[in-house]
C-alpha cells in the first residue's frame, strides 16, 4: 500500500511540475507583454513591446484588424495624443505552451479633436494570444467599450 501511495504521489508531483512549468512560462511571457504594453501607452517607448511581437503579428480588434508590427506601433503612437488619464488593468487568466489569455479593462478621457467633444471611455476586453517562435504572432480581442460625452463647462 505504501509503495502504491508513493507512486501516485510521484506521478502527481511530476504532472504538477510539468503543467506548472508550461503555465509559468506563458505567465512570465504574459507579464512581459503587460509591462511592455503599459509602458508603450504611458511613455510612447515601444522597443520592449516590439521585442515581444513578430513583425507579421495580427491583432483582431473589434471592427479592425492590425496587420504587422508597424500597424500596432502606429495604433499606439497615433492613439496616445488623443487620450488623457489612461488607467490600464491587465489580469493573467490562463496559458500553456504557445497560448495565453488576459483580461483587460481601462479608463481614459478621449480628447476633443475639433469634430467631437471630449468623452470618458471605459473598455472591458478579453485578449487571446498565439505565440510562434516565442513571439506574439496573433491576438484576438473581444469585449465592449462605453463612451460618455463630457459636459461642457
Amino acid at each position: 500500500m505504501k509503495k502504491r501511495t508513493f507512486l501516485v504521489l510521484v506521478f502527481l508531483v511530476a504532472t504538477s511540475c510539468r503543467s506548472n512549468n508550461a503555465g509559468d512560462s506563458a505567465h512570465a511571457f504574459a507579464d512581459s507583454f503587460m509591462t511592455a504594453e503599459n509602458k508603450a501607452w504611458s511613455t510612447g517607448e515601444v522597443d520592449n513591446l516590439k521585442a515581444l511581437e513578430d513583425n507579421n503579428v495580427i491583432y483582431h480588434l473589434p471592427g479592425l484588424d492590425l496587420k504587422g508590427w508597424k500597424a500596432h506601433e502606429d495604433y499606439i503612437v497615433q492613439g496616445r495624443p488623443k487620450i488623457a488619464s489612461l488607467k490600464q488593468n491587465w489580469t493573467y487568466l490562463s496559458g500553456e505552451g504557445s497560448h495565453f489569455a488576459l483580461a483587460y479593462d481601462s479608463k481614459a478621457t478621449l480628447l476633443a479633436d475639433g469634430k467631437t467633444s471630449p468623452s470618458d471611455v471605459a473598455n472591458n476586453y478579453l485578449f487571446f494570444f498565439r505565440l510562434k517562435d516565442n513571439k506574439i504572432a496573433e491576438v484576438w480581442v473581444n469585449g465592449s467599450a462605453t463612451t460618455v460625452e463630457l459636459k461642457k463647462q
